[in-house]
């Protein structure tokens, strides 16, 4: 199936459920049986190069469940994420700490979703598959064992919220809750969880640091962080102090 735009929600033909995204890709397209010799020429030097140019294919796949049914969207190029998530991800070092973090979350959340995990819908649904995430995970971990200034900016946080846990303000701002993700790694909250909540436990406690920024984020985004209220920079700045070496080290690879 060949269509001019990818990113809307494909239905399935049999059943019209929804369907989920399960691959995205480049590939080249096939070398016709009477193609020219210049064609012949163009199409082998694409291929040596790596550069798909005229020849290139996106590719984008989606299954129906319920009908295990797999359709193919095929477009002649697919969009390029990477430059604007670079140029938030530099823009970034300007401005105070709520600026910076701004545009730092902007830049995570746009990898995650663009480059990682493409089939989640939804930035919530994209965080848990992060927390599970078992390379960035431990790359991660192993960053703040060996920098000593993102280690110290943790248990700084870690110490802030022992004693005054992270709420929730985007459901209600004038009665703030403590979500029911932390301590959470699965698609859905777990009701029965005993542990305590709002807060990083440890600096190798991945899934709530992950958590935490996006939680700040929420806060930020609804109002609820103030940049004249010095926890509230504190938290702001931690984040972004915190979020940004995975982002650097995401961006690298």
């Amino acid at each position: 199936m060949k269509m001019g735009a990818v990113g809307k929600i494909m239905k399935c033909n049999k059943c019209r459920c929804n369907m989920r995204k399960i691959d995205r890709r480049d590939e080249m397209a096939d070398l016709d049986e009477d193609a020219t010799d210049g064609q012949i020429a163009d199409y082998f030097a694409a291929e040596m190069s790596g550069d798909n140019g005229a020849w290139n294919l996106g590719i984008v796949e989606y299954l129906c469940s319920k009908c295990n049914l797999v359709v193919q969207v095929v477009n002649d190029q697919l969009p390029n994420y990477y430059p604007l998530i670079r140029a938030w991800h530099d823009k970034a070092v300007e401005g105070d700490c709520f600026t910076r973090f701004v545009f730092q979350n902007l830049s995570f959340i746009a990898h995650i979703k663009n480059k990682l995990f493409y089939d989640e819908t939804s930035d919530r649904a994209a965080i848990q598959r992060l927390k599970k995430d078992n390379r960035i995970k431990q790359n991660y971990l192993a960053m703040v064992n060996q920098n000593q200034e993102l280690s110290q900016a943790w248990i700084e946080i870690i110490e802030e919220l022992r004693d005054k846990p992270l709420h929730n303000n985007s459901s209600d701002p004038d009665y703030p809750e403590i979500n029911k993700w932390w301590n959470n790694i699965e698609s859905h909250p777990n009701e029965e969880d005993q542990q305590p909540k709002g807060r990083v436990l440890s600096v190798d406690d991945w899934q709530n640091m992950v958590e935490f920024w996006y939680s700040v984020r929420n806060n930020l985004f609804h109002g609820g962080k103030n940049p004249n209220i010095k926890r509230d920079v504190f938290l702001v700045e931690g984040a972004f102090k915190t979020l940004r070496p995975l982002v650097d080290r995401e961006l690298s690879l």
